[in-house]
């Protein structure tokens, strides 16, 4: 009979594993199908996109003919005419030719390019040339005139040398109209200063192509190497020139190497202590840096008489962006351009104030078996920025992190659309210099849950984390004498698709973390919304304000308010919760205050973490958690409310009221939902579960109003509100439209 037992027993194991097996590879199977669901949906987007885009090009290049048979169509005859005094007169004949400004109607300003309006004969050194001209250009010669083979079979770079020199003495343009190959880099320096830039019939119309290989490898430990001469095309030392309109592409294969994220000296274009730069509608891939790169090796000189350069002196406090000789490039912009597949980044940033780049498509940067890099648009590590503003941009599943800001201030990131970037959508952080002025909003972040990096070409298994949006001070702990007081705003952004990889820890939609000793900072965190099907944390803040370098404890807590936001999210996973706040070496005097108002918090299957919903540690004096609406799923056992104050001495303030919670739970709410030290003060009322009043509770000995206490939390968001955003409008970008709009050619 047991031997029957056992078999039957044997059976029903065997079965039972079959089943368990049957159920995963269906599960397995179910998965791959959504990810290939997802794939053929993107795609079909992108190919309706892209018809939509060529209909709208043939429509308007159809347009364009029509207006053109309207218009004289010699370009550029001229005659040899005798005046009554029997002197030679030049006569130029408008042509009405318009090039297309677009590719595959990328970025397309939907306004065609118009050239060739006019055309004068001159004579210079090297012989016979024609300057041209337009309305929308000035003056310009072509780098056709000049030899260069438009085909890019032949090399054209003796002929971009010979353009320019012309266009220096003409105080001209030069203009592309093809394909073209250069053994060696175009330089705007002071040679060639009067010329005024580039500009060609379009992205991807127009193209020029390089491969010169680099020799030894970039050192990112310091980042100070000069790499100027390995840029395709490089601006030296010159101000108000322009690049516009144009394809630059790097075909040298060597892109990728292992372990070895930054490795490589080539970029597109490379502006080096220049000011007033425009680049506009210029599309660059290939590099094995970035397709565009600002920065000063000016920075890295010493002045006469000192014995440290610039930027020592600028880590040492002695000078900062008031110093009239700093070297920093102002007023520069990239705009409207599409910067793709390069290895670093799409655009890298240093050494820079008043900086604005706007309206950029940025997709595809770094590479898929490395997590160490691969940015859409990137301010550099080690490098004094004052005043850098993103706007508008869009990205595209770049392989480390969408915007990213390494070391600057007075920084702005707005209105921008992050899809699909691997690490992190937004990150603001600073190493070397102080960042004390950040605004972060309006923008829409959307995780690609199916896009991650399991195993990393150097480091394994570690790039399992996620932040759809971070801000973090003073990453390493200097004293980078920064200033006493720090704003800080993250609001109206949308963050979607949330979901934990690997059950890494490192999750966060919204993260801020704060590691200056003696800055009293004002963070607002308002608006935002937050969906997705899992997270570690929600909103977090977490904060260290330990003085490493003198070694005694920091001020710990700002101003720290969490307003209006929406989440609605699947699940809390394990060791963690929605909301946390918390100060590591908190145990110092009473500081700041952290108020959580009016957010609606949804989580619809568990919130498996440690606290249900907050859980507060710091030195803060008051704290507020008011009008909020929970919605809980699932099982619920551990406190919703936790807080602790680090305060050796003196006791801080909690209010709890108005608060709607909604769970699973059938009846009364356990009464372990608050939890709070006996040394906090605590007036809780107004709150309810499932439409039922919640206990009230009062330990501050003393008669409390509701209706006072909702008015002095109202009156704390409102002023902090009030002072970010006076604080965080930068300073530092006034004007710069304006000088744009005047100058530039387009």
């Amino acid at each position: 009979m047991e031997k029957i037992l056992a078999e039957k027993q044997k059976i029903y194991e065997e079965a039972k594993a079959k089943k368990i097996a049957e159920a995963a590879a269906a599960k397995a199977k179910a998965v791959e199908r959504a990810k290939e669901a997802h794939k053929a949906a993107v795609e079909k987007a992108i190919a309706e996109r892209k018809a939509k885009q060529e209909a709208a090009r043939k429509e308007k290049e159809a347009e364009d003919r029509v207006a053109e048979e309207k218009e004289t169509v010699e370009i550029v005859h001229k005659k040899n005419l005798k005046d009554s005094d029997g002197h030679d007169k030049i006569a130029g004949v408008s042509s009405g030719k318009k090039a297309i400004n677009s590719h595959d109607g990328h970025l397309s300003s939907g306004k065609a390019n118009k050239i060739d309006d006019h055309a004068e004969g001159r004579e210079g050194l090297s012989g016979k040339y024609r300057v041209y001209e337009s309305k929308e250009y000035g003056n310009y010669v072509r780098v056709n005139d000049f030899g260069a083979d438009a085909q890019g079979k032949k090399d054209s770079l003796q002929a971009f040398k010979a353009a320019l020199e012309v266009a220096h003495k003409e105080k001209a343009m030069v203009f592309l109209d093809g394909t073209y190959y250069i053994s060696n880099q175009i330089v705007m320096d002071k040679t060639v200063s009067g010329a005024r830039g580039l500009f060609g019939s379009g992205m991807g119309k127009t193209k020029v192509t390089f491969d010169k290989a680099q020799t030894g490898e970039f050192n990112p430990d310091t980042n100070h190497d000069d790499i100027r001469e390995f840029a395709g095309i490089l601006i030296d030392g010159q101000n108000n020139k322009t690049i516009a309109d144009f394809s630059v592409l790097y075909t040298n294969p060597d892109f990728y190497r292992k372990g070895l994220s930054y490795f490589g000296k080539v970029n597109g274009i490379l502006v080096n202590d220049a000011d007033n730069t425009l680049i506009s509608k210029v599309e660059v891939s290939g590099a094995n840096r970035a397709g565009v790169m600002f920065t000063s090796t000016a920075s890295l000189e010493t002045e006469k008489g000192q014995k440290l350069t610039f930027k020592a002196r600028v880590q040492s406090g002695e000078i900062d962006e008031k110093y009239e000789a700093l070297p920093l490039g102002e007023n520069n912009r990239i705009v409207d351009s599409y910067l793709h597949h390069n290895r670093v980044a799409g655009a890298l940033i240093g050494f820079q104030q008043n900086f604005i780049g706007e309206g950029n498509r940025l997709d595809w940067n770094g590479h898929e078996a490395d997590g160490g890099t691969g940015y859409g648009m990137a301010v550099a590590a080690g490098s004094y920025n004052y005043g850098i503003t993103y706007r508008k941009n869009t990205t595209d599943h770049n392989y480390r992190k969408g915007l990213d800001v390494h070391d600057g201030t007075g920084i702005v990131i707005e209105d921008n659309v992050l899809t699909g970037d691997r690490l992190y959508g937004i990150v603001a952080y600073n190493r070397q210099f102080s960042m004390d002025k950040v605004k972060i909003t309006g923008n829409t972040i959307i995780q690609d849950p199916s896009f991650r990096l399991n195993v990393d070409d150097d480091l394994g298994k570690y790039y399992h984390m996620y932040s759809g949006i971070q801000v973090q001070t003073n990453t390493q702990y200097k004293d980078l004498h920064s200033a006493d007081k720090g704003y800080f705003d993250i609001s109206n952004n949308v963050i979607k698709n949330l979901t934990v990889y690997q059950n890494n820890i490192q999750t966060y939609a919204i993260e801020f973390r704060n590691h200056e000793s003696k800055m009293d900072y004002t963070l607002n965190m308002a608006n935002n919304k937050i969906s997705g099907e899992s997270t570690k944390y929600l909103i977090a803040v977490i904060n260290d304000t330990y003085d490493r370098v003198l070694s005694k404890n920091g001020i710990g807590s700002g101003t720290i308010t969490i307003s209006g936001n929406n989440a609605d999210i699947g699940k809390i996973m394990k060791g963690a919760v929605p909301v946390y706040v918390e100060e590591h070496h908190g145990n110092v005097a009473m500081h700041g205050a952290v108020t959580i108002h009016n957010n609606k918090i949804s989580v619809r299957e568990e919130s498996a973490g440690y606290v249900e919903f907050a859980y507060l540690k710091s030195n803060a004096k008051e704290y507020n958690i008011t009008n909020n609406t929970l919605k809980l799923g699932g099982d619920l056992n551990d406190a919703l409310i936790d807080v602790h104050s680090t305060n050796p001495k003196g006791k801080a303030s909690l209010n709890i009221a108005n608060n709607k919670i909604m769970t699973d739970i059938k009846g009364k709410l356990y009464d372990s939902w608050l939890r709070f030290e006996n040394d906090i003060n605590t007036y809780s009322e107004g709150n309810s579960h499932n439409g039922a009043a919640l206990t009230k509770v009062n330990t501050t000995g003393s008669k409390v109003a509701l209706s006072d206490i909702l008015s002095e939390v109202n009156h704390i968001v409102e002023t902090t509100k009030e002072t970010v955003y006076h604080h965080t409008q930068n300073v530092y970008t006034s004007g710069v439209e304006e000088h744009h709009t005047t100058t530039g050619i387009l």
